[in-house]
């Protein structure tokens, strides 16, 4: 997808920057949809405790219409728009906006025609003025499927109403007393179900209406045709440890200029990963119109293992950075195995070489077949074909032939049988290798400890000979608070849950794996949107990435975050 071409991507150093009007915008929807949002919880709350509606001024002033005898199934239903109405605008939604600036504009002829106080009617009517005339925060507009959803719905309502009132006719003129006819138990209960039926009608079809806009979906050969123009940007500005993680299967790709941002709708949530990558001059240019874009979709935008030098563009469009762990690199240059350090890493290298295993490498891409076929079988059995990292910092496939370039370390034991091996994706960043994919075989007995680590060693030291030198390892979790380097309060209450809950699991033992290779450590962020949205977007990170081994958490998030 691409967005709008620009003459000169790169603003001028007097013009202001595209994301200060941007945030504007958002800002706008912001405020617009608390406002709302704080309307529809007081509504509920009167309906539940009739007693408070005395005191609550504020909704009665904007929604002069609605008196302590108003019915709770009216108040509820006013409510309930309200609420979806707040979601809708919150997303940026048209439709929602119309509502919000048709009730207000409703709320003002009513001040205006009961002659109510004078401060309320002139707020009332300020807002509407002020909302009405920011309507471009507001450019989401409903699908072509949900209106016919919708209108099918409305359709089948308004004849399940005729057929009812037809039906109630026919029993009155049928009575012997119609008088009788129209009265008794059965009339409550046909009037409780067809309110049960209206209020869920009306939010089904306002869900609908102000529900995320799914992005077209491509055809194989459009899609593949997409990656491939992303590939060609990835290999000429591409660089850093993630970027080659553009390519993989599950991303979309919305292409600005010469830059392409890498992204994936999951849950109304648009995940983007690794940080837009293209020129250094288009980077504000490329991320306001990301966000235009992500608006223009209704879903909210997180960005998934950001790096620092990113930080100030997110942060400028509104999004809120937070620490979510390290990525290790290694210098091939200056790794050593000596050293009482290195006591434990040395012992499994020769513990390894004793046992008969050579590592080799090879180019995926021209790899002999039949070890291929080896590496395709010990993979199968030793993850049962799921992703290893998540969305961030895997590619998710292996022998694609469209994939040239990468680079596979394979360790075989004395009979020439795969028991390991890793995939390493270029990041000419670091001068070297970035790592994809880490197996090692499950299924067999004898085979010595340290298998893994002895083929890293062996990639470090073959990276070294070649003139590289750099070999990106993995991603450690929260590593600085689990280690207790962030003093924070927060981060200081944090520790002992997050030490707790990953006993035993990945995110408690790759920071220690990492620590052997003595690599440099590269804090990465997590960017959320504004605090409505940002617990809905936490939890589509956490499943994206495949967060699903921490107890009691990690099995209520299989299948969040999958892509939509």
């Amino acid at each position: 997808m691409t967005g709008p071409a620009t003459a000169a991507l790169a603003p001028a150093s007097n013009a202001p920057s595209p994301l200060d009007a941007q945030r504007h915008r958002v800002r706008v929807r912001v405020l617009t949809a608390r406002v709302v949002l704080v309307l529809a919880v007081l509504g509920i709350v009167a309906v539940l405790a009739r007693g408070l509606w005395s005191h609550l001024t504020l909704f009665r002033d904007v929604v002069p219409g609605l008196t302590p005898g108003s019915g709770a199934t009216t108040l509820l239903l006013v409510s309930l728009v309200l609420l979806l109405t707040a979601r809708g605008l919150r997303r940026g939604h048209r439709l929602a906006w119309a509502v919000t600036v048709l009730v207000l504009g409703l709320s003002a002829g009513l001040h205006v025609a009961r002659g109510v106080d004078v401060v309320p009617s002139v707020v009332v009517l300020a807002a509407t003025v002020w909302l009405a005339t920011r309507w471009r925060a507001f450019p989401v507009l409903p699908t072509r499927r949900a209106v016919r959803r919708a209108v099918l719905l409305v359709s089948l309502l308004l004849l399940a109403w005729v057929l009812a009132v037809v039906g109630l006719v026919i029993v009155v003129l049928n009575a012997e007393d119609p008088d009788a006819a129209l009265e008794g138990s059965w009339l409550t209960v046909v009037h409780v179900v067809s309110t049960v039926v209206d209020v869920a009608v009306i939010a089904l079809v306002l869900w609908w209406l102000l529900s995320p806009r799914a992005a077209a979906r491509l055809g194989p050969v459009e899609r593949v045709e997409e990656r491939e123009r992303a590939r060609a940007v990835v290999q000429r500005y591409g660089t850093g440890t993630l970027d080659y993680f553009a390519l993989r299967d599950d991303k979309d790709w919305f292409f600005v200029g010469r830059s392409v941002v890498a992204h994936s709708v999951r849950g109304g949530v648009c995940l983007v990963s690794p940080d837009p990558i293209g020129p250094v001059e288009e980077r504000e240019t490329v991320w306001a119109e990301m966000v235009d874009h992500a608006a223009t979709q209704g879903s909210s935008l997180a960005v998934v293992a950001a790096a620092e030098d990113w930080l100030p563009v997110y942060e400028r469009s509104g999004l809120h950075a937070v620490y979510l762990g390290d990525e290790a690199t290694v210098d091939c240059t200056t790794f050593t195995l000596a050293g009482h350090d290195h006591k434990s890493l040395r012992q499994a290298v020769n513990r390894v070489a004793r046992s008969g295993y050579t590592t080799t490498f090879h180019d995926p891409a021209t790899i002999d077949p039949d070890l291929r076929a080896q590496i395709v079988a010990m993979s199968d059995e030793s993850r049962r074909g799921e992703d290893e990292r998540g969305f961030s910092m895997t590619l998710s496939r292996l022998f694609d032939p469209a994939d040239t370039g990468l680079a596979m370390s394979v360790t075989r034991d004395a009979d020439g049988r795969v028991d390991a091996f890793c995939q390493w994706v270029p990041a000419a960043a670091i001068e070297g290798w970035s790592l994809d994919v880490m197996r090692r075989r499950t299924d067999a007995e004898g085979i010595p400890n340290g298998l893994i680590d002895a083929t890293v060693v062996a990639t470090i030291d073959h990276l070294a000979t070649t003139g590289r030198r750099g070999l990106g390892l993995n991603f450690a979790v929260m590593r600085e608070v689990l280690e207790g380097g962030r003093d924070g309060r927060v981060d200081q209450l944090a520790r002992p849950v997050l030490q707790r809950l990953s006993e035993g699991t990945q995110m408690a033992t790759l920071g220690s794996f990492n620590d052997k290779f003595d690599p440099t450590w590269v804090s990465r962020y997590v960017l959320l949107d504004s605090a409505e949205l940002a617990a809905t977007q936490a939890l589509v990170v956490a499943g994206a990435e495949g967060v699903t081994e921490i107890p009691v958490i990690g099995r209520f998030l299989r299948g969040v975050g999958a892509a939509t």
